[in-house]
Parts: structure tokens; sequence; C-alpha cells
């Protein structure tokens, strides 16, 4: 889709300045998809983290659950739902410690 956001499907938040958080390309940048709501679930399907209006900047997933764990390393799923009526975006990311 034209004017499409891009999520980056890897995680590493360990200080190197490199993918230290889940990066959703463009989702700050068009109106339809300012409003947001960003779920992350385990391989179980319980979601361990879940925000609202998600910018790339103060509001992101380093890998932290909603409860203050650090996560361990492994394959985690998200949803990506907006208000707007835009598709659900869906997929997976690795987390990497």
């Amino acid at each position: 889709m034209a004017g499409d956001i891009i999520p980056y499907n890897a995680v590493s938040p360990n200080g190197d300045d490199k993918n230290e958080f889940f990066y959703i390309r463009y989702i700050e940048l068009f109106p339809d998809t300012q409003q947001n709501r960003v779920s992350i679930y385990n391989r179980w399907g319980d979601e361990v983290f879940s925000i609202s209006n998600y910018d790339n900047d103060t509001r992101v997933f380093r890998g932290i659950s909603n409860s203050g764990k650090e996560l361990t390393t492994g394959t985690y799923f998200y949803k990506i739902e907006f208000p707007s009526g835009r598709p659900v975006k869906t997929g997976f990311l690795s987390l990497k410690r």
C-alpha cells in the first residue's frame, strides 16, 4: 500500500544504539496512523506490552513488559490497530538481549 507504515522486526535493547526499540517507520507521519494501539504478544498469545499512540520517541517497546519486567530473547508478535479504520497490521519481531 502506498503511504503505509513499515514495522522493523528486530529489537536488541543492549545499549549499542542499534535497534534499541521496535521501530515503526512512518507511524508518526500519516494523520490516520498517529492515533494507534500497538500490542506485543509472547509465543503463547499472552499480551506482554501495549500502548496507545506509539510514536518512535517516548512511546515505544524496548523489550520491557507493561509490568516492568525485562522480556527474554525470543520471537514475539505484534498487532497495530488504528481507530481511523486503516487495516490492522500484524507480524512478528525478534527480541535479542
